[in-house]
């Protein structure tokens, strides 16, 4: 059958027609895939709305890259997200983040801008991943993705992260010294070289250490203590890890004896942190109580101890120290503790085990006799 130029015309303006169709439809998958969102424990309402609905939810994008050198993340969640605990995940391989880079923070209000701190790498290929804590029964409003820009409208809600953690740092045998200018006081005036007492709760807190454990032996502290009304003055030092904040439970306490000269130096022990189960305990910060000693205090040195140099400093760890030990134990840690205990002297095992089995024979055999 023959067509018509007329035909032809109409056959030749419908597959241009078809053709360009698939050539929008596959720009459009291909914009839309480079914006692709992966979401878990998170239940879509509506387009770019979710509710949570599980134990672990969070979100994984590309956000909108507006700077090379971007200083903050722009974001609007939705007002049910104001004050819950967020989590912004930054070093990814193929969508598995990596749980030592992460910025933690809440926002009061949104729209909101989070001040990107110093070393936290963000390029255009970059991948996030944003975490919701805490919040069982909150909603997600996802239309907008978040901005990664240098600069923010003054209407924003300016945010500074709560917490830090870019990799975990190795314990240097040489260079350990944990003084800084920006360690937090409470209940204290002045500065590291001079400070008083405020109120009743006096004690310093380290900045963010993310520091693991494998060669730590303890920490010594040197101080310039004013003239005390007590011979004995006590000292507490609490350690927090990524498992466990500030408690009791993980501190230390030793007594120190008030000295002449006021210089009073100690160390605390902190090498069971590396055998602690499960394994690969990370430090995060430490906090020191001191005495409500009034007058003025100076702290000379703060350092973290290597275990190859502890010898240097085993007279200054007191005869007066309490130590309270808080510990995650699982069920293959015990048993993996058991079979350690077993191995270690197995001499003793097998004698123990040959004496229960003789025990059990003898109660049965005289049980059988006496039938």
């Amino acid at each position: 059958m023959s067509l018509t130029p007329s035909s032809k015309r109409k056959i030749n303006r419908n597959l241009l027609r078809v053709l360009l169709t698939g050539m929008t439809a596959v720009a459009l998958f291909s914009g839309s895939s480079s914006a692709q969102t992966i979401t878990n424990d998170l239940s879509a309402t509506s387009p770019a709305h979710y509710d949570i609905s599980g134990d672990d939810p969070y979100i994984i994008f590309n956000p909108v890259q507006q700077a090379e050198k971007p200083r903050y993340l722009s974001i609007d969640l939705g007002s049910q997200l104001t004050d819950v605990p967020l989590d912004i995940f930054f070093n990814s391989e193929q969508d598995l983040f990596n749980p030592y880079y992460k910025i933690s923070f809440t926002v009061s209000s949104f729209p909101a801008a989070l001040e990107l701190p110093a070393g936290t790498a963000f390029t255009q290929s970059t991948r996030l991943r944003l975490d919701i804590n805490q919040c069982e029964a909150c909603s997600l409003n996802f239309e907008n993705l978040p901005v990664l820009t240098d600069q923010i409208d003054a209407t924003v809600t300016l945010i500074e992260p709560k917490r830090v953690q870019i990799g975990i740092v190795a314990l240097d045998k040489n260079s350990a010294t944990i003084i800084n200018p920006d360690w937090h006081f409470n209940d204290l005036n002045g500065a590291l070289d001079k400070f008083e007492m405020s109120a009743d709760d006096p004690f310093i807190v380290s900045t963010q250490l993310s520091l693991a454990t494998e060669h730590l032996a303890g920490v010594y502290f040197k101080l310039k203590a004013p003239k005390s009304n007590h011979a004995w003055n006590s000292y507490q030092l609490f350690y927090q890890t990524e498992r466990h904040s500030f408690s009791r439970q993980a501190s230390s306490t030793l007594r120190i004896a008030d000295s002449d000269n006021g210089i009073v130096e100690f160390m605390f022990p902190l090498d069971f942190l590396s055998t602690q189960q499960p394994s690969n305990i990370i430090l995060e910060r430490i906090r020191l109580d001191i005495p409500e000693i009034s007058g003025y205090w100076t702290l000379l040195e703060a350092r973290l101890v290597h275990k190859e140099n502890v010898a240097d400093y085993l007279r200054m760890i007191p005869v007066q120290l309490i130590q309270s030990k808080q510990q995650v134990v699982t069920g293959r840690s015990l048993i993996k503790q058991s079979l350690m205990n077993v191995s270690a002297d197995i001499g003793f095992s097998i004698s123990y085990l040959l004496l229960m089995l003789s025990v059990t024979w003898i109660v049965v055999r005289g049980y059988r006799s006496n039938r």
